[in-house]
């Protein structure tokens, strides 16, 4: 794979060709979808950061590291079937290990090592009856273009903590695409009475990154909004005291996978991964999280417990997930 920041280069006419990778896209395509968004009267910008130390410095491994940068806006509009509209855009980096990613012995590699580094633009639409209607679509790269190595080093070294290994076994570079597509029905009518609420999730992902079908459910306790003003979809909207949500919540999803570019690798390559791994094709999450919402900021912990992504790890994985937003 040629260079991930590729320069100019002119052609033999004087004409300008460009290499675009990843992040020069992913650039433009960003700073075009915030014009369009700076109109609009409703904004959030969201950090989310998850690692398996927020649980247990013991914890470095599987899904080890996670960082993801969200900007979003909202839009009301006059279409009886889809009358509230929120757009997002984001970036985010994901980093996958053996069990224990200073591992010094080759046959303890239980699953592959990769890094992802995506973009993603998605869309929530909202009915008058509280149903959700979410697509998107992701972009993505897998291998060294993803930063992965590079991240972890660094941040080993800034703590000053052993040295992560076998980073040169990691999956070879590919790029993908993704579709997703999920839906949330309101049940009841969401009264502000009730401290109870279930939301039941169906969602589908097909592409060359992920592909997989799940369904769910989160059980909420406390305080909360109907789900066009929820900080439970990432969406609070809210400018009184009595609008304020605080609520806990158990949120498992089944998933029937059927591709997985971090086990599997890409589709396009026949030779056979550095460290094998074998896609688990019924694959359990579960969070357990607080999450408080005013009308300028949001901020939500959970604990997520998850099956074996590869059959060939040897446990289950558990890790800590940290959300702060802002909104204006």
């Amino acid at each position: 794979m040629p260079p991930i920041f590729a320069k100019p280069i002119f052609n033999n006419n004087g004409s300008l060709s460009m290499r675009y990778q990843l992040p020069n896209f992913l650039s433009a395509f960003f700073l075009l979808l915030f014009t369009a968004a700076s109109a609009q009267t409703r904004h959030q910008f969201t950090i989310i950061t998850e690692n398996d130390s927020y649980l247990s410095v013991n914890n470095d491994g599987y899904y080890t590291n996670g960082i993801k940068l969200a900007y979003q806006w909202r839009s009301t509009t006059s279409n009886k079937k889809h009358n509230e509209r929120i757009n997002s855009i984001s970036a985010g980096q994901n980093i996958y290990t053996s069990r224990f990613s200073g591992e010094v012995r080759a046959d303890r590699l239980d699953r592959p090592i990769a890094g992802s580094l995506y973009g993603s633009y998605h869309q929530s639409l909202y009915n008058d009856k509280e149903r959700l209607l979410k697509w998107g679509v992701t972009a993505g790269v897998i291998g060294p273009a993803s930063l992965g190595e590079d991240m972890q080093k660094l941040a080993h070294r800034i703590m000053q903590i052993y040295k992560p290994t076998y980073w040169e076994r990691q999956l070879p570079n590919s790029f993908g695409v993704n579709a997703e597509l999920a839906w949330s029905p309101q049940l009841g009518q969401g009264e502000k009475s009730s401290k109870w609420d279930f939301k039941p999730l169906l969602s589908a992902t097909a592409g060359s990154i992920f592909t997989n079908a799940g369904v769910g459910g989160a059980l909420l306790f406390g305080k909360y909004n109907k789900n066009s003003a929820s900080a439970f979809w990432n969406n609070h909207k809210g400018q009184t005291k009595a609008e304020r949500e605080f609520f806990a919540y158990l949120f498992p999803m089944i998933y029937l996978k059927g591709y997985d570019a971090t086990i599997q690798g890409s589709l396009l390559n026949d030779e056979p991964n550095l460290i094998p791994g074998k896609l688990n094709p019924v694959f359990l999450q579960s969070k357990l999280g607080l999450t408080y919402a005013t009308n300028k900021v949001s901020f939500g912990i959970a604990a997520v417990y998850e099956s074996k992504q590869s059959l060939t790890q040897r446990s289950s994985h558990l890790y800590g997930s940290l959300q702060a937003s802002l909104m204006w």
